[in-house]
């Protein structure tokens, strides 16, 4: 029954999301965002937390409520971008991004062994997925099955016509081939606890020592492939700003620890700068850092 009232509110929301202007769409969906932020309370205190480390301030300063409030806001306005992307023509995406640092791509891929391109879930990463696979290369996407079964089938479909595929199964397999084949690989680094899934490397991240997960820097040092890290930033009024960070090569040497630990921090510093600059747009709704409130289901 769950999956049955999702795959049907979702069509609703994206038959509206679609016909309605994207003002009054973002006007309605921060109006959604403010009601989750007030009625969740377990992942409101979750982010106030989080986004208190990256503000080096207090959970309880206003500032930080005021952050974590625009968080579930930008939330709101990624799932009406979603569910108005499968009617975006290449011409509109093209509109719609300016990317910054576009050549690191292209530099990256003329070593011949694929991007591991790296992300967090933060301003419009499916934007940001679907942009980059249509003007650089194909994407495969290692991700969890979101446990919404026809959603997930739907989503998958709108983004395998886009050159984007998830696997959910078989990641190293499929990664390595899709590296072999000079494409791209992409993943999430911010998982907070899920990253215990994985290999994990302890980390510097916003001044205070956490957990990421290993799995793109040892996929780096095994393939030769570079990783590149990059995010989507909304910006009101103008068109979404793409940035790729300088690509990250790992190096190869007998210390295979050190190794995995030194291109993690890199790639965790570069996601530390944007969500710095932009926190309203990190949608971390997880505990990032030991020590922060658990997650309990609403209701």
């Amino acid at each position: 029954m769950r999956d049955f009232l999702l795959f049907w509110g979702w069509r609703i929301g994206s038959a509206l999301a679609q016909r309605v202007p994207l003002r009054f769409a973002y006007a309605c969906s921060a109006l959604i965002g403010d009601a989750v932020y007030i009625v969740w309370r377990s992942r409101r205190e979750i982010t106030k937390h989080n986004l208190a480390t990256v503000l080096r301030r207090d959970p309880e300063e206003r500032e930080v409520a005021q952050t974590a409030r625009r968080s579930f806001r930008e939330y709101s306005k990624y799932i009406v971008e979603i569910m108005r992307l499968p009617h975006l023509s290449d011409a509109d995406l093209d509109r719609l991004v300016e990317v910054e640092g576009a050549d690191n791509f292209r530099r990256a891929l003329e070593h011949g062994k694929g991007i591991i391109f790296v992300s967090a879930h933060f301003g419009n990463f499916e934007l940001g997925g679907v942009h980059i696979a249509d003007v650089i290369a194909p994407l495969t996407v290692l991700a969890d099955d979101l446990g919404m079964k026809r959603v997930f089938d739907m989503l998958l479909g709108h983004r395998r016509k886009r050159d984007v595929h998830l696997v959910t199964e078989g990641m190293a397999r499929a990664a390595l081939s899709a590296l072999r084949r000079n494409e791209l690989v992409g993943l999430m680094m911010d998982l907070g606890p899920r990253a215990n899934a994985f290999d994990t490397v302890r980390v510097n991240f916003c001044g205070r020592e956490t957990v990421f997960p290993a799995v793109a820097a040892q996929l780096s040092r095994v393939s030769g492939a570079p990783i590149v890290v990059g995010c989507v930033v909304r910006r009101a009024g103008r068109p979404f700003l793409g940035i790729a960070a300088e690509p990250i090569f790992v190096e190869r040497t007998k210390e295979a620890l050190a190794d995995v630990h030194t291109a993690t921090q890199r790639i965790v510093s570069d996601i530390e700068r944007f969500v710095t600059s932009w926190p309203e747009q990190w949608y971390i709704y997880r505990p990032m850092w030991p020590g922060e409130p658990e997650v309990v289901t609403l209701g």
